[in-house]
């Protein structure tokens, strides 16, 4: 499967915040059709350096990504580079004796020849929509999910909870716990992949002002990638408390290559 993109829209915005404590890769600005990994971080702000937090587990796994020749992700690779960022955390404790913990969520879209593989831990989402509806989206590591899957509470009590911007998972280390047990990223490898299909990786404050539906309707819009991202951040711009920070992708076509070369070696271009 060859899997070819439209130039992707990133950006990041402070919000109403006084510093930014969400990661991308690319940068913002940065991205072009080749790329074939897109990364967001939001770093935690009931921790110490959520900005650096954020930073040091972005860069960990793009780090650990080209030291091993770019390899396919899969829940081997993602261990080494989650353990890669956990020595990057307490080297950074060790060195700054006033933080005491530092987290970050994580969410990353990585494309190559078997379809894409999706990978996140905490509330930052990853979202597959075709022809104005999600078809697959991540779901939240939050107590409150939790919760409502064990019937504790309802999907509508989980809104207003008290408890509802609390993670139950995330990339978290503290000074004062040096036996943390590394945390495990939910790690999917989705094959259904279409032209026109779009790709949308967000941190939590999108979600803000922008929930599934009213993405929905902005995405099927007849209307070029660029002013989609513009009604988007209108949405968001002088409302949203959080960071917000998100890659749009879309697919431009998708190739099949013929298994035997000896017949024809050229794409087969399907929709």
């Amino acid at each position: 499967m060859q899997i070819c993109l439209s130039p992707p829209i990133s950006f990041s915005q402070t919000g109403q915040r006084a510093q930014q404590q969400d990661t991308m890769f690319p940068a913002a600005g940065e991205a072009n059709e080749d790329a074939t990994l897109f990364i967001v971080c939001d770093g935690m702000g009931g921790a110490d350096r959520g900005d650096v937090a954020s930073q040091l587990l972005c860069h960990s796994v793009v780090g650990y990504l080209e030291s091993m020749g770019v390899p396919v992700l899969d829940s081997v690779h993602l261990r080494s580079a989650l353990g890669i960022a956990y020595d990057a955390y307490r080297a950074f404790l060790k060195q700054n004796p006033l933080v005491n913990r530092m987290g970050s969520t994580l969410a990353l879209l990585q494309f190559h020849d078997r379809g894409a593989t999706v990978a996140h831990i905490g509330d930052s989402r990853v979202y597959q929509i075709r022809a104005g509806k999600i078809i697959f989206q991540t779901k939240d590591h939050r107590q409150v999910s939790d919760m409502v899957e064990a019937g504790i509470i309802s999907a509508v009590q989980a809104k207003t909870h008290p408890w509802r911007n609390r993670l139950s998972r995330a990339v978290v280390v503290s000074a004062s716990d040096n036996s943390v047990t590394p945390v495990t990223a939910d790690c999917i490898c989705l094959t259904d992949i279409k032209k026109g299909d779009y790709f949308f990786l967000c941190t939590d404050g999108i979600q803000e002002q922008v929930d599934n539906d009213a993405l929905e309707a902005l995405l099927i819009q007849p209307l070029s990638d660029t002013d989609k991202v513009d009604s988007l951040l209108a949405v968001c711009r002088e409302i949203t408390k959080d960071n917000y920070s998100a890659h749009l992708v879309r697919v431009s076509h998708v190739a099949t290559i013929e298994p035997d070369s000896s017949v024809s070696t050229s794409p087969s271009y399907v929709s």
